[in-house]
């Protein structure tokens, strides 16, 4: 079994690469492809010390991507989920090295706040991903996920406002009680057929065996209301 992981401990880089050939349909393609929306990479500092750093002073940006060049510039330099199973998420800067406690990909001109007014009236979908799926398989909806939201390929495009990959795996890892857990951001909860069919498309985006051509086993999210639900 073939994962979408760019970890090369799990899946070489040649497996991506021949699947993605294999794929190629002959057509020239555009040295230039736009995104359909700018997109901002953030990072969540872990808080060091005995005092916690509110969630907007944790919250920094990494880049701005409107080209899929762009995007796999950035991409190609961050951890994967995979990672967090034996260590923190680290991310080596310009400064040194930063402990992270998520990671973060939001339109432009959003911030990853529930309060922003992109996201005050809207919620999110929820995923526990625990270590006994394996590193693969947690690497494989996190990538799936990622190139879905930033390639318009989940409907309703419109309301997805960013995703988060938060580390609560505790100081134990890849222990039974903690969790690697993957948060899909939208605008407006009460458009209730639209969050359903939101819902419906994100599972079977995260489940696609991108490079078996199937259909794996279908993660289900838990709903949350911004409104209603206490900021983590």
């Amino acid at each position: 079994m073939v994962f979408l992981s760019f970890n090369t401990a799990i899946t070489p880089a040649d497996d991506i690469g021949g699947e993605l050939d294999d794929a190629d349909d002959g057509e020239e393609v555009p040295s230039t492809l736009r995104l359909r929306h700018k997109w901002v990479i953030w990072k969540q500092l872990m808080s060091t010390g005995t005092k916690a750093m509110a969630y907007g002073e944790s919250t920094k940006q990494i880049a701005t991507c409107e080209t899929v060049e762009e995007f796999w510039r950035t991409w190609d330099r961050l951890p994967q989920p995979s990672e967090l199973l034996t260590k923190r998420m680290v991310l080596n800067v310009a400064d040194g090295f930063h402990i992270l406690d998520a990671l973060m990909v939001f339109r432009e001109g959003v911030l990853p706040q529930w309060e922003d007014v992109a996201n005050a009236d809207g919620g999110h979908f929820q995923f526990q991903l625990k270590a006994s799926l394996g590193k693969g398989q947690i690497d494989e909806y996190w990538n799936n996920l990622i190139l879905g939201i930033i390639g318009g390929c989940i409907d309703p495009v419109d309301m997805i406002t960013g995703v988060r990959l938060v580390d609560k795996l505790g100081a134990g890892r890849s222990n039974s009680t903690g969790n690697i857990r993957v948060e899909v951001w939208f605008n407006d909860i009460k458009r209730h057929k639209a969050v359903q069919t939101l819902q419906r498309n994100i599972e079977r985006c995260l489940a696609t065996k991108t490079l078996e051509g199937r259909i794996g086993l279908v993660p289900k999210a838990e709903l949350k209301n911004h409104k209603l639900t206490r900021h983590q």
